[in-house]
């Protein structure tokens, strides 16, 4: 950026001070914003441009309301914030009590210290500005006013109180830096699934995800050096975990390094959304598009090499299938949308989608007409946005084709390019090329690289997504990451180990344990590595933590949990043993299997569940995405404005209450900045902090993750509550519960900064945006067993998620339960159901689903139902739809009443009417009979296999 650039976005940043809405009335911004740039720049005046874009951002962001004391909002005395994208309204009281000159010596004190601590360096001013004011203002120990987290909420327009200051001067700073012509530049890479899902290891997975985030900040972070990270609209890069090192390592900006756990999740899309020049947007395209291409050569060029040091080979043919393979492997598109003539771009667009004569944006434009407002392009940014996506999406269809043979022998993992090899095709006998082939491998490879199992031979593609967290990420970039991800079968088994550990107080159970691990260790001599894997983070954190494990026992613990999953599974010891170590001694092996079973009896005389052999795949993915960024479901205008503006207001205005909130560039910045803290900050917390399981990446609404089948319906809940921030905070207990009615649309944060976990009773102290009430996501799950082929299963989830999203509204899930012994039971439910009453005997009104699988799958556990019921429901049940309420429940207890467990102290008819009035709400809310029958199949198979 050059300094003309960096000045302008100074000054952009700061035209709109912070406290704006605080002191409105008292001091004109403007006058305000000279006094703060004063202090930092010699001669403080505000630009033209900046003026410019400032109007630009405020058409752009809010309704042209009338110029006049009826319509202002005084926030001291009122201070009403409104949800963006739900359009709730939160009163925050009264601000009366902050004084002026507390409240403006805190950002004065703010400013200074960020001007004094990079002196002489305007660019890193600028970028601290963007990246570290808001969080200085709000950690301020010194603050006079003691704002705290009221920084972030401070609105732009205390009129239209939906967006905040912050969302406003970064718009501003991206018009500003755009000017005298912002164009539009949507930039997409590819091929996405195919590349991610393309899997036989849970770590392929992983790293497929990371490493197209990582290609993805490759092409925006050739804008943010041109023209400031605040010129890409979404995703949101404040606090992004690669953008942070950037302005650390390259910028030189003075705050912490993400911290290895942070650094580790992919949560960048595969999109972004910038403002810049019109007349760079081509330069800055095609520069992104050489970004991706050769970050990603690179990756691959410095696996091979490593290949090549290790194994000594440096043959023509070996190169030559590395070039062919990796060099236009991934795919770019972008589009781009500028506008000369307001009227001119109106007509082609309404033309290009279709829009009638009778538009209801027309009547706005007239009114705003009527009232002296003359348009500017920000008065579009809505329909601007709409073309380039529709341009965006056209070019994708034009897909690039460049033929090429990939002959010989295809790859085991994705099959369909050839293994990478020295050249050794030298015979006409296809059998002695394949036996040359897979020798090289095995005898080679496989000895060199551990990553590599002993069936496998790979292309160059698939190979570095293998290797490239260790060659690349670790030894080039120095990423404090943890690339070792847990196998499926570490998944399953998490329960049972947490289990074992906790009861190391028993000798015969810790002894039993120790001679495992010896015999084990015997086994594996000088090859711990395939002993060994990656525990759960859950399971890694309890073996640290004194008060659930004795300081004796810690290093058996250790020792325990990172035993790879399949050594505990008598069924597929031999073929386990048969991959990893084919080479073993028959005796020490039986040693191992008697060490086993050994173990595994101690641990049942302690009624201590044996070790799961399914494990759960979660995909999630928000309703309806593309809607919320075209602004579809954005709030009616009438939601947005403060109350005393709606209360304000003439007739003439009724027509436009009740119209969609045009969409705004601020809306898309809060659609990125809760998808961002949902996928840094929430989803790993719950999935990996909360319960047993491990996150494979969260990219905004899309979520893939690993989970014990214990925890599996509180994950599912949590992260649907969580996305939609259907959460409160109850007044009694001060504890935060699930609530899917009266949720607030944010999530409470502990002193931590950390999301409060449901029920925990921890203090709330801060919060998080998240998409909102009227946000919903469905989410696709599979539980499936450990030696499963993980690439059906990941097909399988996909499959899962795409049968939820096919519920009449979405805001559903779809469970697959695949069983080893064949096939597949899938059961599509909505979160929960608002039910008018149903009859005499029908509970009716609002019920969810999960808290009712979780109370079936209880029963089943703990025997007070037999599991025959299952079987009982599923033959004798098909005549009651269409039946009264009342029929149905009387005829649903005397079949379960009948298989109850008479005996069961605390389990009783009531307990048993409540189970069967959830089934009864299920008939109200259209399930069929054979569906509820699944949906008690899943419950009885997570009684049986969950792992209490």
């Amino acid at each position: 950026m050059d300094n003309k650039l960096v000045i302008k976005k100074i000054q952009a940043l700061l035209y709109d001070p912070p406290e704006k809405p605080v002191i409105l009335g008292r001091i004109t911004h403007e006058g305000r914003a000279k006094e703060l740039i004063d202090l930092i720049i010699e001669e403080a005046r505000i630009p033209g441009e900046v003026r410019d874009a400032d109007r630009i951002a405020s058409v752009a962001d809010r309704i042209k309301l009338p110029q006049d004391e009826h319509f202002v909002a005084d926030f001291r005395k009122r201070p009403v914030i409104i949800h963006p994208l739900s359009g709730e309204e939160f009163d925050l009281k009264s601000l009366m009590q902050i004084e002026m000159e507390d409240i403006t010596s805190d950002v004065e004190r703010a400013i200074v210290f960020l001007a004094d601590k990079y002196k002489n360096n305007k660019e890193r001013f600028y970028l601290a500005l963007w990246r570290e004011l808001i969080g200085r203002l709000a950690d301020d120990s010194e603050s006079k006013s003691k704002s705290g987290q009221l920084w972030e909420l401070l609105p732009a327009d205390t009129r239209i109180p939906d967006h905040s200051i912050w969302e406003h001067k970064r718009i501003t700073a991206a018009i500003a830096g755009a000017l005298p012509k912002p164009a539009f530049l949507l930039f997409s890479i590819g091929p996405v699934q195919d590349f991610i899902v393309t899997a036989r290891k849970t770590h392929d997975l992983w790293v497929g995800s990371y490493l197209l985030s990582y290609l993805s900040w490759s092409a925006m972070k050739v804008v943010a050096e041109a023209f400031g990270p605040d010129s890409i609209i979404f995703p949101d890069l404040c606090r992004q975990p690669f953008v942070d090192i950037w302005l650390k390592n390259e910028k030189g900006l003075d705050i912490e390094i993400p911290d290895s756990e942070n650094l580790s999740s992919p949560t960048l899309p595969n999109r972004f959304l910038a403002v810049i020049p019109e007349g760079s947007i081509k330069d800055i395209a095609e520069e992104a598009k050489r970004a991706v291409k050769s970050t990603f050569k690179e990756i691959c060029d410095i696996v091979k090499k490593e290949m090549e040091e290790r194994l000594s080979i440096n043959f023509d043919k070996w190169n030559n299938i590395w070039q062919r393979q990796t060099e236009d492997f991934m795919e770019t598109y972008w589009a781009s949308v500028s506008v000369d003539d307001h009227k001119e771009f109106l007509d082609t667009y309404k033309s290009l989608m279709g829009i009638s004569n009778d538009w209801k944006f027309d009547r706005l434009l007239k009114k705003y007409e009527e009232k002296g407002f003359a348009p500017n392009i920000g008065t579009f940014y809505g329909q601007v946005y709409g073309l380039t996506e529709k341009i965006l999406g056209s070019r994708k269809v034009v897909r690039d084709f460049s033929q090429q043979g990939e002959p010989n022998h295809k790859c085991t993992l994705c099959g369909v390019r050839e293994p990478v090899h020295p050249g050794m095709y030298n015979s006409r006998d296809c059998s002695e090329d394949f036996r040359a082939l897979r020798g090289f491998w095995q005898e080679r490879v496989m000895a060199k690289f551990l990553q590599i199992r002993k069936s496998e031979r790979l292309c160059a593609v698939c190979l570095s997504k293998r290797l490239v967290a260790a060659a690349f990420f670790k030894e080039k970039l120095g990423f404090e990451i943890d690339s070792v991800f847990p196998s499926v079968s570490m998944v399953a088994t998490a329960s049972f180990r947490k289990n074992v550990i906790k009861s190391f107080g028993n000798p015969e159970i810790k002894t039993r344990v120790k001679e495992f691990i010896n015999h084990l260790q015997i086994l594996f001599s000088g090859k711990e590595d395939r002993m060994n894997g990656a525990s759960l983070p859950m399971v890694h954190h309890m073996c640290n933590n004194e008060e659930a494990v004795n300081m004796d026992d810690r290093d058996l613990a250790k020792q325990f949990v990172k035993i790879e999953g399949n050594w505990f599974f008598e069924d597929s010891f031999k073929e386990s043993l048969e991959e990893e170590m084919p080479n073993s001694s028959e005796d020490v092996r039986k040693a191992v299997g008697i060490s086993l079973k050994n173990l595994l009896q101690a641990v049942k005389k302690q009624n201590i569940d044996l070790p799961s052999k399914y494990y759960a795949v979660i995909h999630m993915d928000g309703d309806n995405m593309g809607k919320w960024l075209s602004g579809e479901n954005a709030p009616d205008i009438n939601d947005i404005l403060h109350p005393a503006v709606r209360e304000g207001l003439d007739d003439s205005w009724d027509e436009f209450k009740g119209m969609k909130r045009p969409l705004n560039p601020s809306l898309h910045l809060s659609m990125s900045k809760a998808l961002r803290d949902f996928s840094l900050h929430v989803v790993r917390r719950v999935v990996e902090h909360d319960h047993l399981g491990k996150l494979v990446y969260a990219g905004g609404d899309d979520v893939l993750a690993f989970v014990n089948l214990k925890d599996l319906p509180e994950v599912m809940q949590k992260l649907r509550a969580y996305f939609s921030g259907s959460l409160r905070v109850d007044t009694e207990t001060g504890r935060v519960e699930i609530d899917f009615k009266e949720g607030s649309g944010f999530v409470p944060l502990d002193g931590n900064g950390h999301p409060v976990n449901v029920g925990s009773g921890e203090p709330v102290q801060g919060f998080l945006l998240s998409m909102g009430a009227k946000a919903t996501a469905s989410i696709g799950v599979v539980i499936a067993h450990h030696s499963a082929n993980l690439s059906r299963v990941l097909d399988e989830v996909r499959a899962s998620e795409k049968k939820a999203k096919k519920i009449n509204n979405k805001n559903a899930f779809c469970i697959a339960l695949v069983k080893r012994a064949g096939g597949t039971k899938h059961i599509t439910v909505k979160w929960h159901y608002d039910l008018s009453p149903f009859e005499k005997g029908g509970k009716g009104g609002f019920f969810e689903s999960i808290p009712l699988l979780c109370k079936w799958a209880d029963a089943f556990y703990d025997g007070c139902i037999s599991r025959r019921f299952v079987y009982i429901f599923r033959t004798e049940t098909d005549a009651l739809e269409g039946m009264p309420a009342e029929a149905i429940k009387r005829e649903l207890l005397r079949l379960a009443n009948r298989q109850r467990d008479k005996k069961a102290k605390k389990f009783n008819e009531k307990n048993m009417e409540e189970l069967v009035n959830g089934i009864v709400n299920f008939y109200a809310g259209g399930m069929r009979s054979g569906d509820i029958g699944k949906f008690l199949s899943v419950a009885e198979f997570l009684g049986r296999e969950g792992n209490r």
